[in-house]
């Protein structure tokens, strides 16, 4: 059985088999995720041209070429093997967003688009033991004529000029289309958050990580989970938004183990492919590195904490310039207040020196990116040809948080104040003086020692009265350890006490609406009186983060 497309696009008779006459080739060079994402993208200038056939093949040699062939499969496009495509296919436009492809065999102008933000980082180079910069085409090909590297800023061209002044002639810069469209996105900020399940009441913190060692994730994986384990759950909420090149140098199974505690404490893992840009629209802080994706997320406005700075970053860049404006993370101190402190000191146009070293003719980059593949084409682009499109919606990977390390605190004599953190993450600490600490577990809890260790087993419901009344006396019997179960009911909670009583909790919010509490929070309400030895009945003010009830309780027997 032949190869796909092969005969078709090129074969000797390729001619007999085309839809439309005497197409203009354009082939796409795929060589890892990260720079197939960028190419796939920029590919966009050809969106709905008739006159254009678009061919990829993949340069498998990278250290980082897993993941790459599967993510164009999924784009189901012309595929053509490496040999095939060197050899046969007569390309009018070679396209790639990868600086180490080899383009020896070819003699069509050829694009090199940045997967980054300008040449801000120094890498291993893959074929000696030296470091390079990143971004620059190899060394064989820097004085040829038909090789134009694409740039967001003149800056860049300044910097390739004193070791490469062929390749900076040739150099165009058109700004950056991946910035304008996350510029254009923040728009769709609600709509991001939502998608995320990010509440109004909820700040996102999203942290972002380069690639290798010196990365935010390489110099402190445990961050995410530190985060989780620290701020507040019914105030915030963490994103990660990892580089494909950790994904895929060391398997997205291995990426998800390393990370399965922050997974089963509420992380929103935002995966390689789509996604990352809502990430940072939608976020409330960025704590991020010296990669791209933290200045992108300085660009449009966020406020930003670096949380590791490799000596890898190259001086006078635009990331320097963001490690000078931007606060660093400190070890040694607590995340809550960092974290606090960043959003609340953020003034707009902090990180504007860095973006503006960045990013020239903003807003214009997509179309001056069409209008050079099509003059390097000899065709005039379409009208439409360089429209801004939005960033898509991210679809990150998360479970739901089935324990609780809950704190309670009686603020006033009918005033109950809750916090809550992920059990799976929490490390074993004495509670802040004045603070009631107890563990509730879902009903559903995996994980059988915070299951056998929760003072408050809970359901979300909602249960009718009597099936209610069945359920948590059933919960109890089969929780020898708790102190009490609870289950949602149609006004509220309905809890059962091991000593035989039961607490009806009301409130006035329909317990199936989005801002409603649920049965562990009114719950903690009913434990945190019993432990003060307050009869669990009369009229109480819950508080969660920025929410605020009313309860009205209920004791039988009385």
């Amino acid at each position: 059985m032949g190869l796909p497309y092969v005969r078709a696009q090129a074969g000797d008779d390729a001619q007999r088999w085309t839809t439309f006459a005497n197409p203009h080739v354009v082939l796409a060079i795929a060589r890892t995720f990260t720079s197939t994402a960028r190419l796939l993208d920029a590919l966009s200038a050809f969106r709905g041209d008739h006159r254009i056939q678009v061919v990829f093949t993949f340069d498998d040699t990278s250290a980082f070429n897993a993941g790459t062939e599967a993510l164009l499969r999924d784009h189901d496009v012309c595929l053509l093997p490496w040999d095939e495509a060197r050899r046969k296919t007569h390309a009018h436009l070679v396209l790639t967003a990868s600086e180490n492809v080899d383009l020896t065999d070819f003699k069509a102008p050829i694009v090199v688009l940045p997967h980054g933000i300008g040449f801000q980082k120094y890498v291993p180079d893959s074929l000696t033991n030296r470091r390079r910069l990143s971004g620059v085409v190899r060394e064989e090909f820097t004085d040829a004529p038909n090789v134009h590297m694409v740039l967001s800023h003149p800056a860049q061209r300044e910097q390739l000029r004193s070791d490469y002044p062929r390749l900076a002639e040739n150099a165009v810069v058109i700004g950056d289309p991946i910035h304008d469209k996350i510029q254009a996105s923040v728009r769709l900020r609600d709509e991001y958050r939502r998608r995320l399940g990010v509440a109004d009441h909820h700040r996102l913190v999203t942290i972002t990580s380069t690639w290798n060692g010196q990365g935010l994730f390489g110099q402190r994986p445990t961050l995410p989970s530190e985060l989780l384990a620290q701020l507040p759950h019914d105030r915030y909420r963490v994103a990660a938004i990892l580089h494909p090149n950790i994904w895929f140098a060391h398997s997205p199974w291995q990426v998800r183990d390393w990370l399965a505690d922050a997974l089963d404490a509420g992380l929103l893992l935002i995966p390689p492919d789509r996604g990352w840009g809502a990430g940072l629209v939608a976020a409330d802080c960025v704590i991020g590195d010296h990669g791209s994706v933290t200045l992108y997320g300085a660009a449009v406005d966020r406020p930003v904490l670096i949380g590791a700075f490799g000596e890898e970053s190259v001086p006078g860049t635009a990331i320097a310039q963001l490690a000078v404006s931007a606060p660093h993370l400190e070890h040694n101190r607590d995340l809550l207040g960092q974290v606090e402190a960043t959003v609340d000191d953020h003034r707009p146009g902090r990180h504007a020196a860095a973006a503006d070293l960045a990013f020239a003719h903003v807003g214009q980059a997509a179309r001056r990116q069409a209008e050079l593949f099509y003059e390097l084409l000899g065709l005039t682009p379409p009208t439409k040809s360089g429209r801004i499109r939005a960033v898509p919606a991210a679809e990150p990977e998360r479970t739901a948080v089935t324990a609780f390390e809950v704190h309670t605190t009686l603020t006033n004599p009918y005033t109950v104040a809750v916090d809550r953190y992920p059990a799976a993450v929490r490390a074993p600490e004495d509670p802040p003086p004045g603070t009631i600490r107890h563990l509730a577990a879902a009903a559903t809890e995996p994980d059988d020692a915070l299951a056998r260790s929760a003072s408050v087993i809970y359901r979300a419901g909602p249960l009718l009265w009597d099936r209610a009344q069945e359920w948590t006396r059933s919960a109890l019997a089969r929780n020898p350890g708790a102190l009490m179960t609870a289950v949602g009911t149609p006004d509220g909670c309905l809890v059962a006490i091991r000593d035989g009583r039961i607490v009806q909790v009301s409130t006035p919010e329909i317990p199936a609406a989005p801002d409603a509490p649920d049965a562990c929070l009114l719950a903690s309400v009913v434990y945190a009186l019993l432990r003060a030895r307050r009869k669990p009945s009369g009229h109480h003010t819950l508080r969660a983060g920025t929410r605020v009830w009313t309860c009205s309780l209920s004791t039988f027997p009385d």
